[in-house]
């Protein structure tokens, strides 16, 4: 701001110097002020403008540090939840001998079991950890018993086997 003050002061020493006439000297020295005083207002208005902007800009800063902090804390609860650093490793089961459902502890040492046994029925449950079978098994069967396509597809002609029989066996019996 002292720059300013310098300069205002130059420029008023200049028309002191150059114009002689009294009149017309205060007359422009007026008319500067007057100028210096609109750019004066008009800087510090700007500068009010800026100052709440910034404020705003620094409120708006915290709510998002808030925000973000929030946000980190409710992530990092959900990653303690999926990435547990348990040693367990449970596993709901329904055992396809005798359908009764358990929950088995499959983590052996840091080695996953490949089977286990039925608390029920004492069978052996073979676990596989492939999502498909080299004979094309899905698992939709609701128990794996060694089936593919092929016995699926029997397993159905022998159920439309069977209501046929049955429908045949109605009409016997209604002409008795």
């Amino acid at each position: 701001m002292s720059g300013i003050s310098e300069n205002y002061n130059r420029i008023l020493s200049e028309i002191e110097q150059k114009i002689s006439n009294p009149d017309e000297k205060e007359f422009v020295k007026n008319k500067v002020a007057e100028l210096m005083l609109i750019f004066m207002d008009t800087i510090d208005k700007i500068s009010d403008v800026v100052e709440t902007e910034i404020g705003d800009i620094q409120e708006r800063q915290k709510e998002l540090k808030l925000n973000m902090e929030s946000i980190s804390k409710k992530v990092n609860r959900i990653e303690d939840d999926i990435y547990e650093d348990d040693e367990d490793f449970d596993l709901e089961i329904v055992c396809p001998y005798c359908n009764h459902e358990f929950v088995a502890d499959l983590d052996e040492e840091n080695n996953i079991k490949d089977e286990v046994e039925c608390p029920e029925c004492h069978n052996i449950i073979e676990l596989d950890w492939n999502e498909e079978d080299e004979d094309g098994c899905s698992g939709f069967c609701g128990g794996c018993h060694g089936c593919n396509d092929d016995h699926y597809d029997e397993e159905l002609d022998d159920e439309d086997d069977f209501e046929n029989d049955s429908d045949e066996d109605d009409t016997d019996d209604e002409d008795m």
